[in-house]
C-alpha cells in the first residue's frame, strides 16, 4: 500500500480501458510518465498488476467514463476486513476495486454514491468504514503481510511464487517462474484464509439478481396496465365506428369524422382508421381489443400486488443477517437453488417413476420447475395432474398418442396428492386434464396455470 501510494499519489488519470474479458487497465499519468493498474477476472479469482511502462492495445474499449476528467489521486486505501483497495480522486471520485467473492468487480462512486462499474451493474455490497492509513500493517487476511524492506530491494534480482506453501520467495527459485518487480502481482485467492462468508455473498449476489428481475417485471406489467387502462378510450371508438358504419360514411385521409348531433360526446369526434382496412373489420378488432384489455386488467392488478409484495418481502430479507431465511424464500419462489445458495446446472426439473401402464410419471420439484415441466417438457397431448386449490407439484402422466388406463391416472393423481401441501388432510382432490387445455396468464408467478378442461379424482392417501 506504501508503494502504491508513492506511485500514485498526485498523479492525474488517464485512460481506464479495456481490451479482453474481465480485464480493466487504469492509466496513471506523470510528466511523460506513465503507471498502470491493472485488474483483471478470472473465474472465482482476481489479480491486481502494476507497471512502470504501458503500452496502448490497438483494439481497446474505453470505460467508467464518468470519471471527471483531470482527476488526481489523493490517496490510497486498503480495506482492513475485506479485499478492496480504493483510490480517492479530486472532485470527491473514488474507485473501489473489489477482489473477494461478492465484490469482484471495480466500482466508481462519487460523492460516496455509486455511479458506474466496470463489469454488469451489481448494486455495490455494503462496506463497512474501516480502512487501514497508508503506514498500517496489513491484516493476516491479506497476502503479502510481513514483507520488509530488505525483501522488496532482494527482490529486484527476481522474484517466484511458492503457491503450495501460499507465498513470495524474494529470489530466483528452481522450477519456478521468475517475475520481476515491476510485474508485482497479488494473486488474493490463492492463499489459505479464504473468506469464509463465499457461501453467503453467492447467495446474496443471486438474491439481487433475482430481485433486480422482479423489479424489471413490475415495470412490465405497469406499462401493460397503463395500456389496458385505455379500453374506454377504445369503447368510444368503436361507437364512432358503428355509427360510420351504419350511416354509410366512409374516412378521408385515413380520418372518420362524426358529426356532433350523432356523437356520445355532442362534439364533432375525429378518429383514425386505416384506409385499406373496412370499417367492418375495424370494429371487430377494436372489440376483439377492448375484451382483451377488460380482461387481463384485474388478473395484472393482482400479478402486480404479489410482486409488489415479493419485491419488498425480499427487500427486507436482505436487510436481515439470517442466510437460511433468504435461500428458504427463494426456492418457494421457484429459484433453483442448493443448499448453498448456488444456482443448480444439469438438473432435471422433474423426478420420474413409472406407472402400472408401464407411462413415465414426471413430478415437478419446485414453482420453476414446474413451469418447464408443464410448458417445456410435457407435450400437448400428455396428461396434467394438481391436487385442487393447494400448493403442490405439477405432475406429467407421459402418454404420447396412447389412451392411459384409469389405473395409470389414479397412479399420477396419487403422486400429485403427496407432493401437495394437502398430503396430511388424508383425502385430496387432483384435478387432471391434457396439456394442451392449460394455458399461463401472462406476468403470473412460476407454476400458476388456467385449467381450461378440468376433470378431477379423489385420492385416498390413509
Amino acid at each position: 500500500m506504501q508503494h502504491l501510494n508513492k506511485q500514485l499519489r498526485g498523479r492525474e488519470l488517464g485512460l481506464t480501458y479495456t481490451y479482453r474479458k474481465g480485464r480493466l487497465d487504469i492509466q496513471f499519468l506523470d510528466t511523460d510518465n506513465v503507471f498502470l493498474l491493472s485488474w483483471e477476472k478470472k473465474g472465482n479469482q482476481v489479480t491486481i498488476t502494476s507497471s512502470h511502462s504501458s503500452s496502448l492495445p490497438r483494439k481497446r474499449v474505453e470505460v467508467l467514463r464518468k470519471i471527471s476528467s483531470e482527476s488526481k489521486v489523493r490517496n490510497i486505501s486498503i480495506h482492513a476486513k475485506d479485499r478492496l483497495l480504493r483510490i480517492d480522486f479530486s472532485h470527491s471520485d473514488q474507485l473501489i476495486l473489489g477482489f473477494y467473492p461478492g465484490a469482484n468487480n471495480v466500482y466508481y462512486l462519487s460523492a460516496g454514491s455509486l455511479q458506474d462499474s466496470f463489469l454488469k451493474q451489481d448494486e455495490l455490497p455494503p462496506i463497512s468504514d474501516s480502512w487501514l492509513a497508508p503506514m498500517d500493517k496489513l491484516p493476516t487476511s491479506i497476502p503479502g503481510t510481513g514483507i520488509t524492506h530488505s525483501q522488496l530491494m532482494a527482490a529486484k534480482n527476481g522474484l517466484s511464487a511458492d503457491w503450495e506453501n501460499n507465498s513470495i520467495i524474494f529470489a530466483p527459485a528452481e522450477n519456478t517462474s521468475e517475475m520481476n518487480i515491476s510485474e508485482f502481482t497479488i494473486d488474493v485467492l490463492k492463499h489459505a484464509n479464504r473468506p469464509k462468508e463465499t457461501t453467503a455473498a453467492s447467495l446474496r449476489k443471486t438474491a439481487r439478481t433475482v430481485l433486480k428481475r422482479w423489479k424489471s417485471k413490475a415495470g412490465k406489467i405497469e406499462s401493460e396496465l397503463v395500456e389496458a387502462r385505455t379500453w374506454p378510450d377504445l369503447k368510444q371508438k368503436l361507437q364512432a365506428l358503428q355509427i360510420g358504419l351504419a350511416m354509410g360514411m366512409s374516412s378521408t385521409d385515413g380520418l372518420l369524422t362524426i358529426p356532433a348531433e350523432l356523437s356520445a360526446t355532442e362534439q364533432d369526434l375525429t378518429i383514425q382508421v386505416e384506409d385499406d382496412v373496412p370499417l367492418n373489420q375495424a370494429i371487430e378488432s377494436t372489440a376483439k381489443k377492448i375484451r382483451k384489455y377488460q380482461g387481463k386488467l384485474d388478473h395484472l392488478e393482482d400479478v402486480l400486488v404479489t410482486v409488489h409484495g415479493d419485491i419488498q418481502a425480499l427487500e427486507q430479507l436482505l436487510d436481515n443477517p439470517e442466510d437460511k431465511q433468504v435461500l428458504n424464500f427463494l426456492q418457494e419462489h421457484g429459484e433453483s437453488l442448493d443448499r448453498a445458495g448456488k444456482q443448480q446446472v444439469d438438473r432435471k426439473p422433474y423426478k420420474k417413476y413409472q406407472s402400472p401402464g408401464g407411462f413415465d410419471i414426471l413430478v415437478g420439484r419446485s414453482s420453476q420447475d414446474n413451469d418447464a415441466l408443464t410448458f417445456k417438457v410435457a407435450n400437448k397431448n400428455d396428461w396434467w395432474f394438481h391436487a385442487r386449490k393447494v400448493r403442490g407439484s405439477h405432475v406429467i402422466l407421459r402418454t404420447g398418442s396412447q389412451a392411459p388406463q384409469h389405473i395409470d391416472i389414479i397412479a399420477a393423481a396419487e403422486h400429485a396428492a403427496r407432493n401437495s401441501q394437502a398430503k396430511h388432510s388424508g383425502v385430496v382432490v387432483v384435478q387432471y386434464c391434457q396439456r394442451k387445455h392449460l394455458s399461463k396468464p401472462k406476468g403470473a408467478h412460476p407454476g400458476t396455470v388456467l385449467v381450461h378442461q378440468e376433470q378431477s379424482i379423489t385420492i385416498n392417501l390413509d
